[in-house]
C-alpha cells in the first residue's frame, strides 16, 4: 500500500511539474511575443527613419540648382519665352544635331585622310598605271589598296550611302545619289580590277580606280564638312541673338513708378524704363530720356548711336549711360530681333536657286550615267 502511495505521490508531481513547465513555457512565449513584437516596433521605427532620410534625399535634390549641368546641344527651345519673343520655329534640336554632324564630319574626314593615303601612294594615278611608290610584289600591294579602299568606302562613303538611300526612298536621286554611284562604281570595279590582274591573268590590264575613289570621297567629305560649318555659324548667331533680350523689364505703372516685371508680360502701348547699362528688352519709342545705345549686336553698327525723346531703339541693344522710358511699340514675333531670328532661320532652311539647279544637274547626271553604264 505505501508503495502504491509512492507511486500515485510521484505521478501527481510528475503531472504537477509538467503544468508548471507548461506554464512557464506559455510565459516564456508570451515573453517571446513581446520581444518579437517590439523588435517589429522597432523595424517600423527603422522603417520611418528611412522614410524620413528619404524625405531628405529629396529635399536635398532640390537645394542645389546651381550645380546643374544643362546639355545645350539637345536643348529644345520651342517652349522658351526670350522676352515673348515666339521661339517655337527655332529648335534648337537642329541646332545641336548639326554641331554633333559637323563633329563626325570632322572626325570621318581626318580619318578618312588617314585611310587614303596608302591608297594614294601605292594606287595607279588617274589610269596611268604608275603609282607614286611602287613595290616589287604586286599581289601584296593589291591587298593592301583593297583593304584600305574598303574601309575608306564603307566608313568615309557612308553619308553619302546613307544620303543616297534617302533620296532613293523619296523617288528623286540628287547630289548624294550621284555621289553614291560614283564612289560605288570606283570601288567596286578596283574589287574587279584586283581580282582579274592577280588571279584571272586577262590579256590587257584591268584599270584600278582606287586613287579616284579616294580622292572623290575626300573631296565630297571636305565640302560638306565646310558646308555644315557654315550652317553652324549661321546656328550660333541665332544662339547669340536670342540670348540678347533680358528676362526681367522695369514696367512704369499708371501712378509713374516702375514695377519689375517679366519680359513676355510687356505689351504694345506700355512703357518701361532702361538704366544704364541694360539691355532693351522690347522694340519701341523714346518717351523720355537721352542716352547712346550699342546695337552692334543687332544691326552690325560698330559706334553708339545717340538716342533722344522721339527715336527708337530695337530690343536687344544696350544702353550705355543714362535712364530712358521707352513707349513699346513691338514684341513678340513684332519685334526686330525675332524677325531678322526668322529671316536666318529660313534662310537656313531654303535651298537657294543655284541648289536647286545643281540638285536637277545631278538628277539628270545619274539617269544619264546609269544609262551609259547598262548600255555599255
Amino acid at each position: 500500500m505505501a508503495n502504491k502511495e509512492d507511486h500515485m505521490n510521484m505521478k501527481n508531481m510528475s503531472a504537477k511539474n509538467m503544468e508548471n513547465n507548461e506554464s512557464n513555457m506559455s510565459h516564456m512565449d508570451h515573453d517571446d511575443m513581446k520581444m518579437d513584437h517590439d523588435m517589429t516596433e522597432t523595424d517600423h521605427n527603422q522603417m520611418n527613419m528611412d522614410h524620413d532620410m528619404a524625405e531628405m534625399d529629396h529635399g536635398q535634390m532640390n537645394m542645389d540648382h546651381s550645380q546643374m549641368n544643362m546639355n545645350h546641344e539637345t536643348m529644345n527651345m520651342s517652349g522658351m519665352n526670350h522676352g515673348d519673343m515666339d521661339m517655337a520655329g527655332t529648335d534648337m534640336m537642329m541646332h545641336g544635331g548639326s554641331m554633333m554632324h559637323m563633329g563626325n564630319l570632322k572626325v570621318k574626314f581626318w580619318v578618312s585622310v588617314v585611310l587614303a593615303i596608302p591608297v594614294l601612294l601605292l594606287a595607279p594615278i588617274m589610269g596611268l598605271n604608275v603609282s607614286i611608290l611602287s613595290f616589287s610584289s604586286p599581289l601584296i600591294v593589291g591587298i593592301i589598296i583593297v583593304l584600305f579602299d574598303t574601309a575608306l568606302y564603307f566608313y568615309g562613303g557612308m553619308p553619302f550611302l546613307k544620303g543616297a538611300k534617302a533620296e532613293i526612298q523619296d523617288k528623286s536621286p540628287e547630289m548624294m545619289t550621284l555621289v553614291t554611284l560614283g564612289i560605288s562604281v570606283s570601288y567596286f570595279y578596283s574589287l574587279y580590277a584586283f581580282i582579274a590582274n592577280n588571279f584571272l591573268n586577262p590579256a590587257n590590264h584591268v584599270m584600278d580606280f582606287s586613287f579616284e575613289l579616294a580622292t572623290l570621297i575626300l573631296i565630297m567629305l571636305l565640302g560638306h564638312w565646310i558646308e555644315m560649318n557654315a550652317l553652324m555659324g549661321a546656328g550660333e548667331a541665332l544662339q547669340k541673338m536670342a540670348a540678347l533680350l533680358p528676362k526681367t523689364a522695369h514696367l512704369v505703372t499708371d501712378n509713374g513708378e516702375t514695377k519689375e516685371v517679366p519680359v513676355s508680360d510687356l505689351k504694345v502701348g506700355q512703357a518701361f524704363q532702361v538704366r544704364s547699362g541694360e539691355s532693351i528688352p522690347a522694340d519701341g519709342v523714346i518717351t523720355a530720356g537721352e542716352s547712346t545705345v550699342n546695337e552692334a549686336l543687332v544691326t552690325g553698327e560698330s559706334a553708339a548711336v545717340t538716342k533722344n525723346v522721339g527715336d527708337k531703339v530695337i530690343g536687344g541693344a544696350t544702353n550705355n549711360n543714362g535712364t530712358l522710358t521707352v513707349k513699346i511699340s513691338g514684341t513678340g514675333d513684332s519685334g526686330y530681333l525675332s524677325q531678322v531670328m526668322k529671316m536666318v532661320q529660313n534662310a537656313q532652311q531654303a535651298k537657294s536657286k543655284a541648289e536647286d539647279k545643281a540638285d536637277l544637274v545631278a538628277k539628270y547626271l545619274f539617269y544619264a550615267a546609269l544609262g551609259v553604264g547598262i548600255i555599255a
